[in-house]
């Protein structure tokens, strides 16, 4: 069993790994994309997908791993345990660790909610500056407009 909590914890250490190389990189793409170094931003961006598909990958390992290791083990053989619903034991070297692991995960989630919000509000606030943007782009569209076409069989002039 002890090889089933080893494993948990090792699951739940590089979900927070994970997880802080994300904040990381949405703290980067805050600053460049508030800077206007928008490549710099779509490069986070898409590091953030690569980081996001560990994760899913990482959880599912997780859930599978509880699935597998951390329900009643099947009865075996003879004697007083068997078809009792005994809970497994727990490894008090590891079970605290884990706990701790768990602990700094949910912080880091506030975390990441609060950066994700931060994000939603950057870029709400961007919609509506570059509506405002096209708004008066397109007031000034008759002032700037490219000449009329000409229609079939005029034949235009250049005087100089």
């Amino acid at each position: 069993m002890k090889v089933g909590y080893a494993k948990y914890l090792e699951l739940v250490e590089r979900r927070l790994e994970l997880l802080r190389a994300l904040i990381r990189l949405e703290a980067e793409w805050r600053g460049a994309f508030i800077g206007l170094k928008l490549e710099r931003a779509e490069r986070c961006v898409a590091e953030e997908e690569v980081l996001c598909e560990q994760i899913r990958v990482v959880d599912k390992a997780i859930t599978t791993l509880k699935q597998n290791q951390f329900k009643t083990p099947p009865p075996m053989g003879k004697g007083p345990d068997v078809g009792s619903n005994k809970p497994l034991t727990i490894d008090p070297v590891l079970y605290p660790r884990i706990l701790a692991a768990l602990e700094r995960m949910e912080a880091l989630h506030l975390e990441l909610r609060r950066s994700n919000r931060t994000r939603q509000a950057i870029l709400r606030r961007s919609k509506l500056t570059m509506n405002a943007l096209r708004n008066l782009f397109n007031s000034y569209a008759p002032t700037y407009a490219g000449p009329a076409a000409l229609t079939t069989g005029t034949i235009y002039e250049e005087n100089v």
